[in-house]
């Protein structure tokens, strides 16, 4: 199970603790709603007639294409996706099919290597190359749903390929909507603001796909990005006011898992890719707007002791009313940016 699958479980550990210990997601909605207004509207995939638009898949491709333009073209969901799909769904696909997609997918990755740079990557390549780029992360798409599913999983389009395709069939078979959609939302990442400057952070403060110290209890939650500091969320929503609860405790989760501080989070932000815009809070407001009584060297060992019962981590004291933690200050209607630049 996946984070997200365990939060949509409200008995377990760690939607019990996020519940008990930061109740307050209304106000952090609210907050994030009040500011969210100041951005249009969200630019929408334009599907061919008869096609229904694959939202969730196109939510991995466009994070997949800002990976390469922060320099990390591959990660292990999409190498581990690659090896998983031995794993049939009760002979779905066929040995055969599984065989060409393996051998696609190694080419793939010997494609996408060429895009590792320290330096980054472009947002907007030339035409061409971008078709090819975006049709590329889709297909890496397909192999991270097999790596999240732990194998095959009928509806995934690698499945219906034909025994003897290739990586070339693979990409081919993208819908033109999809690289119509992700290019659409690069050259809004491509204008000046959040991502293009968070693009030009030296490589040492861009990582991608973090992992942290309490993953693997959750299923080994791995995040987007944390890039000079800043924990981000990419959403690639059409309906950015429907963002809810879980979104707000997806990102507390990541922010708890990392136990050790390992990643040295200050700021927590969700990136709206088809607004080009980035809501964030420090981690200091993000959890005085959820109504934490701890601060969050307590709440990480207390989060941990939750979710490995009681075998390591520390329990929380109970809170002394009379030295409540401080509500942060609220947020104006136009709130600066962490990436904004200074005057």
């Amino acid at each position: 199970m996946s984070l997200t699958s365990h939060l949509k479980d409200p008995r377990s550990a760690i939607s019990r603790f996020l519940a008990e210990q930061l109740p307050g997601t209304r106000d952090v909605l609210a907050d994030y709603r009040k500011r969210l207004a100041r951005f249009p509207a969200p630019l929408e995939p334009r599907a061919e007639a008869g096609l229904k638009p694959e939202y969730r898949m196109l939510g991995h491709t466009i994070d997949h294409r800002l990976r390469i333009s922060l320099g990390a073209p591959t990660g292990s969901p999409i190498k581990e996706g690659i090896v998983r799909a031995v794993l049939d769904d009760n002979g779905w696909p066929s040995q055969e099919v599984i065989r060409a997609v393996q051998k696609a997918g190694e080419a793939m990755l010997e494609e996408l290597a060429r895009y590792e740079s320290d330096a980054g990557q472009s947002l907007c390549l030339t035409g061409a190359e971008e078709d090819r780029l975006i049709r590329l992360c889709h297909v890496a798409s397909s192999f991270e749903a097999i790596f999240r599913h732990y194998g095959w999983m009928r509806g995934n389009s690698l499945g219906v390929c034909a025994p003897d395709a290739t990586l070339s069939d693979l990409t081919d078979a993208v819908a033109d909507y999809v690289v119509d959609d992700i290019r659409q939302q690069m050259e809004l990442a491509g204008r000046p603001g959040p991502f293009e400057k968070m693009r030009l952070l030296p490589a040492s403060s861009r990582i991608c796909g973090p992992v942290f110290d309490g993953s693997l209890q959750v299923g080994g939650a791995d995040a987007d990005f944390i890039l000079d500091g800043a924990l981000i969320d990419c959403k690639a929503t059409i309906r950015p006011e429907r963002i809810n609860r879980a979104e707000i405790y997806q990102i507390a989760g990541y922010l708890l898992l990392d136990y050790s501080d390992e990643h040295d989070i200050t700021t927590v932000a969700l990136y709206l890719s088809r607004q080009g815009a980035l809501i964030d809070w420090s981690t200091e407001d993000f959890l005085g707007l959820l109504g934490a009584r701890h601060g969050l060297p307590a709440l990480r060992e207390a989060c941990c002791h939750a979710l490995t019962d009681g075998r390591r981590g520390t329990r929380l004291p109970p809170p002394d009313p009379a030295r409540p933690l401080p509500r942060p200050r609220p947020a104006t209607a136009i709130q600066p940016s962490l990436f904004d630049e200074l005057d």
